[in-house]
């Protein structure tokens, strides 16, 4: 019972609220009805309202033309009594333009058909009429079923649908958009004639150029900016995507119109756009999409042709021609990743592989894009050091396809962005995907049909199924492209049309829009985050720049994607690359002239900047980098040199005619100097000499002056050794001459060797040292001399050896004494005649500890501590005046302590390793 209750409280509650719905409806519409019945007889089809405009228009003249992807225009000739209207009433202003139903006897077809639905709806009891509406149906359910389901059904229903319907038949439609146009054509004595340009909103887009950078965006986000920049929101346009597209790193607006720009990335991805209108917010509404779930879908018309000139209010088709031509079977799709240098990235798609209408390969080279496939094949290009995520998700395409009414009206009040589930990795923007749209671009251009209709309300992007059509292939329906209409008061209004065939597994593309070119260079600036020292590169050597066209702000170091820097010379981790410091300009060029593909090709000078080079040093070639690194050729005849040089130390090459800083002349030939340490290192030997060939002719190791120096001094070394051996002296170590000779000649293991005919002096203020872990051999042709104003010492760890094979040898000490020891053995004196021992002003002392000899002929006379022994085969004689006989008496002998001693050398070999070497 309370269930039973509840239906009819709801019951008496429809029935009451209904009643009233009906009386005011009926009461709204009659009004207009007996109106229209009124003015039945001059009913004119068109009305234009221009806002901020009093004056009332009559329009004589309409003439359409609307396209898919291209704003609508419509060209209206009306009549005013004001014969002064501005310019500024029209221009820039917003107008809507509307289709009245055509005129049918004295009645007008929408009188009629309003009369028709009120009399339906005001029989002998509306709410007979009305309980057998669907609200109604959905009350008696609720007996049977769960009440629940039936009021979540009761709140689908719209009172206003029947009404609606209603509205959307006759052909009455309404326009909204802007005056872009404004003429006066003529002037009467009762009226003025003009002409106004009614084109949608987006047409003003065309008067905006620019030159901008989008980063790290897809292209429908690019699009979507476009679009809020002239005000856009989202009631103003929608989205019906069913792919969802990745981030690229760059995209570039070059000189073109908002408007063009837009349509050139919808159509690369193969999206396109329509227009609707908004009934709700009366406004025009721009339908973006990229599949077939975005066509407008509107209600069926029969094909039939108009009785003489009079369609007698019947919508209809006629005149339907189809034209089909054979297209590319394939398309060809090539490009080149430098980041996936060996990727391969040729692919080929047939989207039609039964169909056999169509020939041939369509080659296309530099689509622009970093992988073949959605596997990955090359990686996609993706970087680790970039900013790059084309693999990203793109979120900002979320959400639903929103749904449409017969009227086109988008019943979703809310601005979400509509789109279809999708993925940016499943291939999007792909080789392979690229070749996929082309070819079904293709394919879209194969069958196009024309004809003609009445149907004011025909629109490019609508799916319209024809009944009747004598045309085979499209009882699918066909998709409208293009719409050009023309009416008039006398006349009804008529439109031509073009369309292909609705196949949903052959979607509609766009014709690709080729992309402006950049022919030559543009000038940018190198950036970096904190006005880096040093170039603020990533680690392929790749830099930012901010574009001198570019208005917008950009964090610095972050104005562009990374660019690779053109050089003269490159290979793997070789090449000649100077690195650009912040601030510098840079002359950019594009691969193939692509916008959207730049580089550096070359770095200028600018006044900020000036050239180092100039008139004042034309004769000069310099390379110098910031620090003053440099390297300096000056050509300058007779006065040629080289100069290379570092700041650090002062360490400089400078070779031919050398200068100061003043140009002023300071020497001539090589000069390697630095105020720091120098090694020169030659791992296979270094031959240093003075003899050297005129203009540098000859061989780079044409010793044979030195070679010959040190022949002779081996032959002299062996002369003088045979002599010495002769004598019982010490000769010389001949071998090790003959070793050092032997390695020597063409450096034929590591040596140095120096040379110079005119001689070699080592000089130095404090010390000179000659060490060597095996001889020292020191041989001259003519003297040797070894001077030292204070000491000479000679030490030998074994013997020394002394040997004059001719003169004589003679040791002299001017001042001091001169004592020869032989501490630990014996001390030898020979000569093969006199020997003479002279004490100018003193005396001449020997003395023996044991024994003293002397002895001659065989006599001698024997000193020691047991007496003086004096011996002879004959006589003694005594020469004196006198000889006396004393005591005994002793002298002291002073006894030398020689000691006995063992050195104490602790010697150190340098190795050299197999891997050593001392190249930098």
């Amino acid at each position: 019972m309370l269930f039973e209750g509840y239906i009819k409280y709801i019951e008496d509650s429809m029935d009451k609220g209904l009643t009233n719905l009906m009386d005011q409806l009926g009461n709204g519409l009659s009004r207009g009805l007996k109106q229209g019945l009124v003015n039945g007889a001059g009913h004119n089809r068109y009305t234009l309202n221009i806002d901020g405009l009093s004056a009332e228009v009559s329009i004589l003249q309409v003439e359409a033309n609307e396209q898919l992807n291209q704003p609508w225009h419509y060209t209206i000739t009306f009549t005013c009594s004001d014969k002064q209207l501005s310019v500024e009433s029209f221009l820039n202003q917003n107008a809507r333009l509307s289709f009245n139903p055509a005129n049918s006897g004295s009645l007008s077809d929408f009188a009629t058909q309003g009369l028709n639905t009120l009399n339906s709806l005001t029989s002998a009891n509306p709410l007979d009429a009305l309980k057998q509406s669907e609200p109604l149906k959905q009350l008696d359910k609720l007996k049977q079923s769960n009440p629940l389901d039936s009021l979540n059904s009761l709140t689908q229903f719209n009172p206003l649908n029947p009404l609606n319907s209603l509205l959307s038949q006759g052909g009455s439609r309404t326009l909204y958009g802007v005056i872009t146009q404004f003429s006066q054509l003529s002037v009467s004595n009762d009226e003025a004639r003009y002409q106004v340009v009614l084109s949608s909103q987006l047409a003003k887009l065309a008067l905006s150029h620019n030159c901008a950078i989008f980063q790290n965006q897809s292209v429908i986000s690019v699009v979507e900016e476009v679009l809020r920049g002239h005000g856009y929101t989202g009631i103003d346009y929608r989205l019906a995507l069913k792919e969802q597209y990745p981030e690229r790193e760059f995209i570039t607006q070059w000189q073109e119109s908002d408007l063009e720009f837009i349509q050139r990335l919808l159509a690369d991805v193969g999206g396109y756009f329509r227009f609707e209108t908004h009934g709700e917010h009366n406004c025009d509404v721009m339908v973006i999409s990229d599949y077939e779930q975005g066509y407008q879908q509107v209600a069926d018309i029969v094909y039939k042709q108009p009785s003489g000139t009079l369609d007698n209010g019947i919508e209809s088709v006629w005149d339907m021609t189809l034209h089909s031509q054979m297209v590319e079977s394939s398309i060809q799709v090539q490009d080149y990743n430098y980041r996936d240098a060996q990727a391969n990235l040729l692919g080929e798609v047939n989207s039609q592989q039964k169909d056999n209408t169509t020939y041939g390969t369509d080659y296309r080279y530099d689509e622009h894009y970093k992988g073949l496939n959605s596997n990955g094949d090359s990686n996609n290009g993706i970087d680790s050091d970039t900013n790059n995520n084309d693999d990203d998700d793109d979120n900002e395409n979320s959400g639903d396809i929103d749904t449409d009414d017969s009227n086109g009206n988008n019943n979703d009040n809310s601005s979400d962005i509509s789109t279809h589930s999708g993925n940016a990795s499943n291939g999007v923007e792909s080789g392979e995907w690229y070749a996929r749209i082309r070819h079904e671009h293709a394919i879209s251009c194969q069958i196009v049909i024309r004809g003609k209709s009445n149907q004011a309300n025909l629109a490019p992007g609508q799916h319209i199924r024809i009944k009747g059509s004598t045309i085979a292939g499209i009882d699918e329906g066909v998709m409208i492209l293009t719409v050009q209409g023309q009416g008039n008061r006398s006349d009804a209004y008529e439109l031509s049309f073009t369309a292909i065939p609705y196949q949903p597994l052959k979607p509609y593309r766009p014709e690709p829009i080729p992309f402006p070119t950049i022919d030559g260079t543009l000038p940018a600036r190198v950036t970096s985050p904190n006005n880096d020292t040093y170039g603020y590169i990533d680690t392929q050597g790749r830099y930012r720049v901010k574009f001198n066209f570019d208005l917008k702000e950009w964090r610095n170091g972050e104005e562009s994607l990374w660019l690779r820097l053109a050089k003269p010379y490159a290979g793997s981790t070789y090449g000649f690359h100077f690195p650009l410091i912040d601030g510098t300009e840079v002359a950019v060029a594009f691969t193939n002239g692509n916008p959207d593909r730049p580089y550096i090709a070359h770095a200028m000078h600018d006044s900020q900047h000036p050239d180092h080079v100039t008139t004042i040093n034309k004769h000069r070639n310099v390379i110098r980098t910031p620090a003053n690194n440099k390297l300096r050729m000056d050509d300058k005849r007779g006065q040629e040199h080289i100069k290379l040089a570092t700041e650090y130390g002062k360490t400089q090459l400078n070779i031919g005619h050398l200068v100061d800083q003043n140009k002023e002349q300071r020497g001539e030939g090589f000069e390697l100097r630095t105020d720091e340490w120098g090694a020169i290192a030659a791992n296979k030997g270094l031959y240093l000499t003075s003899q050297t060939e005129p203009k540098a002719q000859g061989k780079q190791l044409d010793m044979q002056g030195a070679i010959t120096q040190l022949e002779n001094a081996l032959s002299i070394a062996k002369a003088l050794q045979n002599a010495a051996t002769a004598s019982e002296a010490h000769g010389a170590d001949t071998d090790s001459q003959e070793q050092l000779k032997t390695t020597l000649t063409q450096l034929a293991q590591s040596g140095i060797i120096a040379y110079a005919q005119e001689g070699i002096a080592l000089t130095s203020p404090e010390n000179i040292q000659l060490s060597t872990s095996n001889s020292v051999s020191m041989t001259s042709e003519n003297q040797t001399d070894i001077n030292a104003l204070k000491n000479i010492t000679v030490s030998s760890g074994e013997s020394i050896g002394l040997f004059a094979h001719k003169s004589g040898m003679k040791v002299f000490a001017n001042q001091g004494d001169v004592e020869v020891q032989a501490q630990n053995a014996n001390l030898n004196m020979a000569a093969k005649q006199d020997i003479k021992i002279d004490s100018v002003d003193g005396e001449l002392r020997v003395s023996a500890c044991e024994d003293l000899t002397l002895m001659c002929g065989g006599s001698y006379i024997k000193l020691s501590s047991a007496g003086i022994e004096l011996g002879t085969a004959d006589n003694v004689y005594i020469k004196s005046n006198a000889m006396q006989k004393m005591g005994p008496k002793t002298l002291d002998n002073k006894k030398h302590n020689f000691s006995k001693n063992e050195l104490d050398v602790s010697l150190k070999r340098f190795k050299k390793s197999k891997h050593s070497n001392f190249s930098g």
